[in-house]
């Protein structure tokens, strides 16, 4: 008997719902010409292997992003490279949701990520 695959595989960290403040720069020119500078976004969801986030413009798939993470542990912010693996539109007042996938991220940033997860855990039960 083949066992039923209603999970979506693609998912292979834990996710949790985690509403916090990121700061996405362009580093490929892709997302330079669709974000000049610093762009302040909304996370909705977040793991160690990426996360999804509100933003007021369009970011282009594919394109290399440094992502800061507001840690409540600490003033300095989590920071990691990703990318953005799918866009689409959203129904809040920031018009664009984006997949962005970590494809560099640190130790230290690595322990950060961890830490919201852990917090983000605990708040919901």
């Amino acid at each position: 008997m083949i066992p039923d695959k209603t999970v979506d595989e693609r998912r292979c960290h834990r996710r949790v719902n985690w509403t916090g403040q990121a700061r996405i720069f362009p580093l490929s020119l892709e997302a330079l010409s669709a974000v000049p500078g610093i762009q302040e976004v909304t996370s909705r969801d977040i793991s160690e292997g990426g996360m999804q986030v509100r933003s007021a413009q369009m970011v282009p798939i594919h394109s290399r992003l440094l992502v800061e993470l507001e840690s409540s542990e600490t003033s300095a912010w989590i920071q990691a490279v990703g990318s953005v693996a799918w866009i689409s539109l959203s129904t809040s007042d920031e018009p664009w949701r984006l997949g962005i996938e970590f494809s560099d991220v640190g130790d230290l940033a690595l322990a950060g990520i961890r830490h919201l997860l852990d917090e983000a855990d605990a708040r919901a039960h």
